[in-house]
């Protein structure tokens, strides 16, 4: 049987895997789901669910350059795109077009030690929605769940391999009976081999025995190595582990020597001079002599075992099934002796079992391991899923409360007054809470890029500090800052490295009780690398404290380690982004505590340079918006945002037009001539990329066109001008950022709408 065949029937026996090709079709809503396994050459189903009648089945084979599986082999991620004839790269592959598909989702699979065995993989001929991280993180966790069931697939396979060492026995057994037939002329000497050799095959027999029953764990080694010894009459033996990252022994059984010798060699160096390195070194059984006088006794290996009564040795390098070398297996003996051909045969049998133990134990451990990962992971989904959830209830409770009181306030001003800033904080919270995890996801795809400039230190505090000042104050807290040169001039993305302060000071207010003191201090101190200096920023507090089994843990995504974290809530993101931020800026970010209820201390280091010189900061417009004379149509399928957005448009002096859909932008914009047109993304009929398309075919570019859209990644906003977009603002949109698009607009459409200059 070929080996892909064996693939495909070990996929087939998966009964997980026809629910994992339902679940990816339900929760992408695509119709062609598969397995496959991937080689350097070619695509084969495994196992397929294909509602599109496209027509593989397993066994089925593609040219691995006809299918962008091969993208995936080579860089080990997954693809996803939820339209091949919009997305930048895969709008000009020719496997889009070659096999009719639109909606496209590739999952590598890969197995416990790392190699790559294929993907788990859906297309389908029309759009799809597949821009979820948590749909991303769920087909991750159906891929290794294959990968996990085709591991223990391998563990049952080694079980196998110890049964057919028993049957080896077993034929051994037969070969020496056939053999001790043949010698019964000479009696007494037959008696002694048949009483020797009925004893070692039974010693051998027992231990496979053991190795297939459920009783065979790590006790096993020793009992390998004592069948060992005995059958070759030895005095001392040692069976090792060889970690492959280390490149060092240590041992898994040791007989015969004494406190000392064990000791000495319980880690051992695998290209060091002993019996077990020079073994590993050859890659084949090596026999030594512990007292040649032409064998130079260079790490003093040899010295050591002639103390402990030890002339000679063999040791065996123990490989996996696949030829990998994993341990050694050595024996020794007092005095001087050769190995019969019987006896090496038994010695391959017995390195064979302790090779197979020693594999199936790591393949035991690595599945223990994934499985422990895998629900790691699922906990902390769950908990994300729950957390977030809270998270956005706190601040929406609030909003629709005060929806409410504005309802019936009957143009009570002071009533508005007291809760319009009520409202505006806490819809701030939900966009900060939005941000943040965008800001994640972009980090870790390394999407960030930051935008430095000279800036004081002095400013970085201060601009920290503009969000919490209230709370502060409010809270009865003494703020201690003392900075050592406030006009020390920093090479940073001055939002980002803010942002990173304000996090640490936000959980130092949440965290401090009243009449607690909050201590910013600055200082120039040595870096911790030895080369050149770096401006340290200390923020310390007064509050609960961190437990000292948290610490490791307080940057970690999603944590909550300070002591009373559920009372104060949180997403466990803040410091997870300013420990990536900090490393963005080849700086860091450390925590301590002395324990719950002694407050907590956070440390930012930063590289400090010399500027060239330092622009001005660009001065602030907080003029209100005047929109008098200017045109804007509002394009979006929400009426509540549209008519919401027009209503603000409308009090700013603007003439506004509402459109639900965006079928018949064109005409709209020929009748009503815009200066500025908003338009959302997600439309219904044609999207807001398709729309903005037609009106510069169409119409062309004197007309100002800006996306107004919830999609805010880097790839959107890529997209959007691709698009023909003048610009691209993320909802909720504030008043500020209307009024600089709708300023450039004026001065736009002070040429014909119809103008394509």
């Amino acid at each position: 049987m070929g080996t892909e065949q064996q693939y495909i029937d070990a996929i087939g026996r998966m009964a997980v895997v026809p629910t994992i090709l339902d679940a990816t079709a339900r929760l992408t809503g695509m119709r062609f789901t598969a397995v496959a396994r991937v080689t350097d050459t070619s695509w084969t189903a495994c196992a397929v669910r294909d509602e599109i009648a496209f027509g593989l089945k397993p066994g089925d084979e593609l040219e691995l350059v006809s299918t962008i599986c091969n993208e995936i082999r080579q860089h080990g991620r997954p693809v996803i795109f939820g339209s091949a004839s919009a997305h930048e790269h895969f709008r000009h592959h020719h496997t889009p077009r070659q096999y009719g598909f639109e909606s496209y989702v590739s999952i590598p699979i890969f197995r416990a030690d790392g190699s790559f065995f294929g993907t788990l993989c859906a297309i389908d001929p029309e759009v799809a929605k597949l821009d979820d991280p948590v749909l991303l993180q769920t087909l991750e966790l159906f891929a290794k769940l294959v990968g996990t069931q085709l591991d223990a697939q391998d563990l049952d396979a080694q079980r196998l391999a110890a049964l057919a060492a028993a049957a080896d026995a077993r034929e051994l057994l037969e070969w020496e009976n056939q053999r001790i037939t043949a010698l019964l002329n000479e009696r007494e000497q037959v008696e002694r081999v048949i009483t020797r050799e009925l004893n070692d095959t039974r010693r051998l027999r027992d231990v496979a025995a053991r190795l297939v029953g459920a009783d065979g764990g790590s006790m096993l080694f020793g009992e390998i190595l004592e069948a060992a010894i005995e059958i070759l009459g030895g005095n001392a033996g040692t069976i090792q582990l060889l970690d492959e990252q280390t490149g060092t022994l240590t041992f898994l059984a040791s007989r015969g020597f004494s406190p000392e010798v064990t000791a000495h060699f319980a880690v051992v160096d695998a290209s060091s001079g002993s019996p077990c390195g020079r073994a590993l070194a050859a890659g084949q059984r090596t026999f030594v002599r512990f007292d040649d006088p032409d064998d130079p006794d260079l790490d003093g290996s040899n010295r050591l075992h002639l103390d402990d009564g030890v002339r000679r040795a063999q040791s065996t390098p123990l490989l996996s099934r696949s030829g990998r070398p994993i341990g050694m297996f050595s024996t020794h003996w007092a005095e001087p002796r050769e190995l019969s051909e019987h006896e090496l045969r038994f010695l391959d049998l017995l390195g064979r079992q302790a090779a197979d133990l020693i594999e199936r134990n790591q393949v035991h451990d690595a599945l223990l391991a994934r499985e422990r990962e895998l629900q790691e992971e699922a906990r902390r989904k769950d908990e994300f899923i729950a957390v977030l959830a809270h998270e956005l209830r706190n601040p929406l409770a609030p909003i629709r409360s005060g929806i409410e009181v504005l309802k019936r306030a009957n143009g009570d001003v002071k009533l508005i007054e007291r809760v319009r800033p009520m409202m505006e904080r806490q819809i701030a919270q939900v966009v900060h809470l939005i941000d943040d995890l965008l800001d994640v996801s972009r980090i870790r795809s390394g999407k960030v890029q930051l935008k430095r400039e000279w800036v004081s230190l002095r400013s970085l505090v201060e601009s920290a500090l503009e969000a919490h000042r209230h709370q502060i104050v409010a809270g009865g807290i003494d703020l201690v800052v003392d900075l050592d040169d406030p006009e020390r001039q920093l090479d940073v993305d001055p939002t980002r490295l803010s942002q990173v302060i304000s996090n640490v000071l936000h959980n130092a207010v949440k965290f401090t009780a009243t009449d607690g003191r909050i201590t910013i201090r600055a200082a120039v101190e040595p870096a911790a690398t030895g080369a050149g200096w770096e401006q340290v920023l200390r923020i310390t507090d007064s509050g609960v404290g961190i437990a000292a089994e948290m610490l490791p843990h307080i940057f970690d995504l999603f944590t909550q380690a300070r002591s009373d974290s559920s009372r104060h809530g949180g997403m466990g993101i803040g410091l997870a982004l300013s420990r990536s931020l900090m490393a963005l800026h080849d700086g860091s970010i450390e925590a301590s505590s002395r324990g719950a209820g002694h407050g907590s201390e956070f440390v930012i280091r930063l590289p400090v340079g010399t500027p060239a010189s330092v622009a001005p900061a660009p001065a602030r417009d907080d003029d209100d918006a005047d929109l008098a004379g200017l045109r804007v149509l509002v394009v979006d399928d929400n009426q509540d945002a549209a008519d919401g957005v027009a209503m603000l448009l409308t009090m700013c002096g603007g003439e506004v037009r509402v459109a639900y859909d965006a079928t018949r932008i064109v005409d709209d914009v020929r009748a009503f001539a815009p200066g500025l047109v908003l338009l959302d993304i997600g439309l219904p009929g044609i999207d807001g990329y398709q729309a903005c398309r037609h009106v510069r075919e169409e119409i062309g570019h004197g007309v100002h066109i800006v996306a107004l859209t919830g999609w805010g990644q880097e790839e959107d906003q890529r997209r959007a001008t691709a698009a023909g977009f003048d610009a691209h603002l993320t909802k909720p949109v504030d008043l500020t950022s209307l009024a600089r698009v709708a300023s450039t607009a004026a001065l736009k459409s002070e040429r014909p709408v119809g103008s394509s200059a």
